[in-house]
């Protein structure tokens, strides 16, 4: 299904689903916590998958603008991360301090402050960031 949507969103670009493309999708898929470009082109590189950083970069951006992969901007850290966006509610993620380990928060405790500031701003929030540090069990 979702190699289906995705095929579909490229070629109504004119974009074709790529081997490097598909490489970049199946990491992301199988992958647990958000990926920076270098991750994603590290872990691919072991893989043995011949792709540069600039193709990683260029097809994250690709798959942003059809929507099917969030850009995670975690300031702590000052990098971008990346994970697929379909199947996934909107949610929040908690970043380790000391080994950088990401965990998603399958919750958002905002909806009622959202729509608090609609209603004071007449503004229509439509995304909002959450960001938690700390110490997993791990680094405590």
């Amino acid at each position: 299904m979702l190699e289906l949507t995705i095929k579909k969103g490229l070629r109504a670009t004119g974009r074709r689903m790529t081997r490097t493309r598909q490489a970049v999708l199946t990491l992301l898929e199988r992958t647990r916590q958000p990926l920076s470009a270098t991750e994603i082109f590290d872990q691919l590189h072991q893989e043995k998958v011949s792709i540069d950083l600039v193709t990683v970069y260029r097809t994250l951006h690709v798959l942003k603008e059809l929507g099917l992969v969030v850009q995670l901007d975690l300031h702590q850290e000052g990098l971008s991360r990346y994970e697929l966006k379909e199947g996934r509610k909107h949610h929040h993620h908690i970043r380790c301090q000391m080994c950088g380990h990401i965990v998603d928060l399958l919750l958002c405790p905002l909806k009622n402050v959202t729509k608090l500031i609609e209603r004071q701003t007449q503004f229509i929030v439509d995304e909002h960031t959450l960001e938690f540090t700390g110490l997993c069990p791990e680094c405590q």
